[in-house]
């Protein structure tokens, strides 16, 4: 009995078929495994707006953007709630140690996003809602919108005031805390004040943020796309390494993703503590 055999034609064909097979396979592995890195993203971030909370029922209000931790340097948002994210021991060295930054300036998992593969000691991905730009990072038109303020002990006296989170005109489920930025900076941010960090003129003398600050640890917003979640124009903007989206978490505790078409309006509304003032204050559409 003569024996068949697969002619040339027949094995590439069989071959380009398994390749098709193994390169739709891979694609769904990798769909399949940023799912799971963006649910573990939000999982990191409810539970960083539930320490704020917990920061916020102790301390009578949100940390923040940076921190006069009582006789110790200027602190980041980040190190303010240490404690409640199991890094007491972390906080405390801070706290013994107020000439010099700690010894070990680490990545902590708490503190970044599972899709992004940060580069250097301490990095930050996730950022606090800042206010808006309001031509700059100064004004006090932007007081009333400005959820992490600059916490100094210099520009503490209001308006600089901390913001309590049962006081957010919008309500805690309508306004995000925290987003994501890959371009941010490191969580021991405030060591390099005043050497390094610029501050800004105070508009009227009554309230300011520092630039660079404002950068590594928050984002701000205003009624352009430039400041869209994953906007190509670099800046102090949320955005991510989630393919079409990017998360976010609400001062409720809750945390979604949001899409990168989300538009201008929506996004301000969401990102805005206050939308009924937010028109005659900042002339925003809301």
């Amino acid at each position: 009995m003569k024996r068949s055999a697969f002619t040339l034609v027949e094995l590439l064909v069989v071959i380009v078929v398994v390749a098709i097979l193994a390169a739709l396979l891979l694609v769904a592995v990798n769909r399949a495994r940023e799912t799971a890195r963006r649910a573990q993203c939000l999982v990191k971030q409810r539970d960083l707006v539930t320490a704020m909370i917990t920061y916020n029922t102790g301390n009578n209000g949100l940390p923040g953007s940076l921190n006069q931790l009582g006789t110790t340097p200027i602190h980041s948002w980040a190190v303010a709630i240490f404690p409640m994210i199991g890094e007491q021991r972390r906080y405390d060295a801070i706290m013994n140690n107020p000439t010099a930054p700690p010894a070990a300036l680490v990545p902590l998992p708490a503190l970044l996003c599972p899709s992004d593969k940060p580069e250097g000691d301490a990095r930050l991905n996730y950022v606090v809602n800042c206010g808006p730009t309001n031509g700059g990072l100064t004004g006090d038109a932007a007081i009333p919108f400005t959820l992490f303020r600059d916490r100094r002990a210099a520009l503490i006296p209001s308006p600089n005031t901390k913001v309590k989170i049962e006081d957010i005109p919008d309500g805690t489920s309508n306004t995000i805390l925290l987003s994501e930025n890959v371009d941010a900076g490191i969580w021991h941010q405030g060591w390099a004040i005043p050497d390094e960090l610029e501050l800004l003129p105070a508009g009227s003398g009554t309230f300011t943020r520092d630039r660079r600050a404002v950068e590594n640890l928050g984002f701000v917003w205003w009624n352009s796309s430039d400041f869209a979640p994953n906007s190509p124009v670099p800046g102090p903007r949320p955005s991510s390494k989630h393919p079409g989206t990017i998360n976010a978490a609400y001062a409720d505790g809750s945390a979604k993703p949001l899409n990168d078409d989300i538009g201008i309006i929506e996004y301000l509304r969401a990102v805005c503590p206050d939308d009924a003032n937010a028109n005659s204050g900042l002339g925003l559409p809301l």
